[in-house]
């Protein structure tokens, strides 16, 4: 062994550490490395180098496409030793539906991050995505740029891959649950603030199963007097959550809107909270459904067939709840670069309230019911004043003319908060020694990551599937395999080394 040790210590003597997966995929083709050796070696990579400046913030990019580069802010935290893994927490912003990004984001980032005591900025990374139309939260290319600016951040500097924590606030907020719900293996737990569970679904289409929540565990806040997402109607929503199991810790606060105004009393709370849960990638149950063959992993679990023309087993239960919906909507999207009196119409949303009026694009909306509009927040203020069902007049500049509009806001109605157009699939597994207990729910295929930490290599691996053994084989070390895994991720915990694939 000792040997072994020093090999590995003059192969990496070699590097400048300027490219971990050239430097990765070197050592990978030095055969008088062995398997064991080099599972040792990328599991323990610690060859970062120390940057020129602590306690500051940094902008960087990522390149999505030819078209679209997506900005965001990292902080280096003033104690920051390369040598020593730190922990992050991802920040999401709201109001992710703009068509630009923010501009004045490079002012946004430090006022976050003055809400956390200094024990957390002089320790912590932060990461600051910004997100647009384009790159919106929960769709996937705004999750992936997400997930890329990760892997970014922890190529470059020691991040400990068991402490990664994602918070965010309105749009921040949904995009958390919904990243708790359909991708969550990056991350150790979540925060969402003012959130809504269910709109990463609904604006994408795709289901989102709660259930999921076993996985991960979560501190989600709401407020009372919230426009958008008030407390009374999300509570329905973390009571059917925690009938499905999820690890829920939920808080409110009255006498607060939409807004932030609970920080200095909740982020305590919350970075108490995060201190307490590191993520456990090797747990000994999971539950997995999906629909979508984006989200069809979990840890160690990965499905990746599904039978629909099965009918569900009983375990597989559809949590839902009937919502009432409030919300007042004009439905069309304002041009944020107008800088005149009013609001200038970039786009009607078809069938919308909008749309019955007449509002057409390049109107210039200067009234509601009489009363001036300067700007898209004196509407928000006015719309506050109303209710479903209620009548509603817009004046708008129209080629020079003013033009009086009027309409009726859509009368209150009753929705399911989550919608299943699609067919799902399940599975619940538990493990213990080397054995593999698992039953599925119109699963076709699935597959079993394997690492060292989970099981004993030298003894044989069994699987039960549905009451019946599938799998009782020796799995050894598949060098290709760990470290084609461990370039894309950069995840030196969730250092898979082969995977077990079963159809059944």
């Amino acid at each position: 062994m000792r040997y072994i040790l020093l090999l590995i210590l003059s192969c990496i003597s070699l590097f400048s550490f300027a490219d971990i997966s050239s430097d990765v995929q070197f050592l990978a083709n030095n055969s008088n490395i062995s398997n064991d050796s080099l599972y040792v070696l990328i599991s323990n990579w610690n060859k970062y180098e120390q940057p020129d400046s602590t306690g500051i913030f940094l902008q960087k990019e990522n390149v999505i496409d030819d078209t679209l580069i997506a900005p965001y802010f990292i902080h280096i935290p003033k104690n920051y030793d390369h040598t020593k893994s730190a922990q992050l927490l991802v920040y999401l912003h709201g109001g992710v539906g703009r068509k630009d990004f923010i501009e004045d984001f490079k002012e946004y980032v430090p006022q976050i991050t003055a809400l956390f005591p200094d024990e957390v900025t002089n320790n912590w990374f932060f990461l600051f995505p910004q997100g647009n139309h384009y790159t919106m939260w929960w769709d996937l290319v705004g999750m992936e740029n997400i997930k890329t600016q990760i892997r970014n951040m922890k190529e470059n500097y020691n991040i400990d891959d068991d402490k990664i924590y994602m918070t965010g606030f309105s749009d921040g907020g949904s995009a958390s649950f919904h990243f708790a719900l359909t991708d969550p293996n990056l991350f150790a737990a979540f925060y969402p603030l003012n959130g809504n569970i269910v709109v990463g679904s609904r604006v994408t289409g795709k289901p989102a199963y709660i259930a999921n929540l076993q996985n991960r565990h979560l501190r989600a806040v709401n407020t009372d007097e919230d426009g958008l997402y008030p407390s009374a109607d999300m509570r329905l929503l973390m009571e059917l959550s925690l009938q499905a199991g999820a690890d829920l810790l939920y808080k409110e606060y009255w006498g607060i809107g939409h807004s932030f105004d609970y920080a200095e009393e909740d982020i305590p709370i919350m970075v108490k909270d995060i201190n307490n849960h590191a993520r456990n990638i090797f747990g000994s149950k999971i539950y997995w459904e999906y629909s979508s063959p984006e989200f069809n992993r979990c840890d160690w679990l990965e499905i990746t067939g599904l039978d629909t023309l099965e009918s569900p087993k009983e375990w597989q239960k559809e949590y839902n709840v009937k919502m009432e919906n409030k919300r007042i909507q004009f439905g069309f999207y304002h041009d944020d670069k107008f800088e005149g009196t009013g609001i200038k119409v970039r786009n009607v949303i078809e069938a919308s309230t909008s749309d019955s009026m007449g509002l057409k694009k390049d109107d210039i909306v200067i009234e509601m019911d009489g009363k001036a509009v300067e700007n898209i927040e004196k509407l928000s203020e006015l719309k506050t004043f109303k209710k479903r069902g209620d009548n509603v007049s817009l004046t708008v500049l129209r080629e020079d003319k003013e033009v009086e509009l009027t309409g009726k806001f859509p009368e209150v109605e009753f929705n399911d908060a989550f919608s299943y157009d699609l067919p799902s699939g399940a599975v619940k597994v538990k493990y213990w020694g080397n054995h593999f207990e698992i039953e599925t729910s119109r699963i076709d295929e699935l597959a079993i990551y394997i690492h060292p930490d989970m099981v004993n290599l030298r003894n044989p691996v069994t699987v039960n599937i549905n009451g019946k053994e599938i799998f009782n084989e020796h799995i050894e070390i598949d060098r290709e395999f760990m470290v084609e895994n461990f370039i894309k991720n950069f995840d030196r915990k969730a250092l898979w080394v082969n995977k077990i694939i079963i159809k059944l």
